[in-house]
Formats: structure tokens, sequence, C-alpha cells
């Protein structure tokens, strides 16, 4: 999920659906003690392991992805360097359009954005406005993953 992402060198990083957590224990051995992440998780079965395990140096946030900006802005921080998400591409509309314009407009300042799929031609469609590119596919993964990323 990370490979080109030079994770030593990452300020500002938030991760998205972030579920239980196999790419958040990752990024908590990889990235610096001084960078600030936010994790979003909507699900509230979630926070509490989240909270346990990587609470001590990531900020673990129960809402929505949509907000995204509202985290960040609340914080102060000055940019995102690196945006890691979970999500499925299906979202409901309401969280799916905002999200999608926070994207652009954090990829077009400069933020890498990368996530993962199962349904590569599916995802596509909703990705069209960004010029993404595949990084690896892993078919080792059951089911296999198309991981994707912007900048």
């Amino acid at each position: 999920m990370f490979e080109g992402i030079d994770l030593s060198q990452q300020a500002y990083v938030v991760e998205l659906g972030p579920g239980t957590g196999c790419f958040t224990r990752e990024l908590f051995a990889n990235v610096p003690e001084s960078c600030n992440v936010i994790v979003i998780e909507l699900n509230p079965d979630y926070i509490p392991h989240l909270r346990s395990a990587y609470g001590d140096r990531f900020e673990i946030i129960q809402g929505s992805a949509a907000d995204l900006d509202a985290y960040v802005e609340e914080r102060g921080w000055p940019r995102i360097d690196l945006i890691v998400s979970g999500l499925p591409f299906t979202l409901p509309s309401p969280v799916m359009q905002p999200l999608m314009a926070t994207l652009q407009k954090r990829t077009d300042a400069g933020a890498v954005y990368r996530w993962f799929t199962y349904f590569p031609r599916m995802m596509e469609r909703h990705y069209r406005r960004f010029a993404f590119r595949r990084v690896r596919s892993v078919f080792r993964n059951l089911p296999p993953m198309w991981i994707y990323t912007v900048n």
C-alpha cells in the first residue's frame, strides 16, 4: 500500500476508514513520532481497538470522511502530505460528493492519495476527475486487490 512513499518524511497524514487497522499499523511503525496523524473511522465498533493500539500517537476520530476538511482545519494543519483510504467507492452520495471534492482540493495542493479496491473497473468511473495510476495488483490477496495513487 505504501510502495514508493517515504513514510519517514511525512508530517501530516490522514487515514480514512481504517477498520481493524492493518494500514494504521504500518503507519504507526514507519512515520516519525513527530508526524501528525488523524485516523477517521465511522463504525463505533472499531474505535476502542484503534484507540487502544494507536491512540497514544495518533488521533482516532469517530466520524465521517466527508468531514475531512473540518477535522484538518480544526487542528490548524497547513497541509496534508498523505491520505490513505480503506473506504469503499460506493459510499452514499451525501458522503461521496463532499469527500471527492475534498480529495480533489487536497491532491491539487500536492497531497498523495493512496487507496485500494477489489473492483477496479467499477471504481474507475468514480475517480475520473483524478489523474490516478495503478501502483500494484495484489493477486495473493483474497479477493485480489488493486492499489491506486494520485500524486
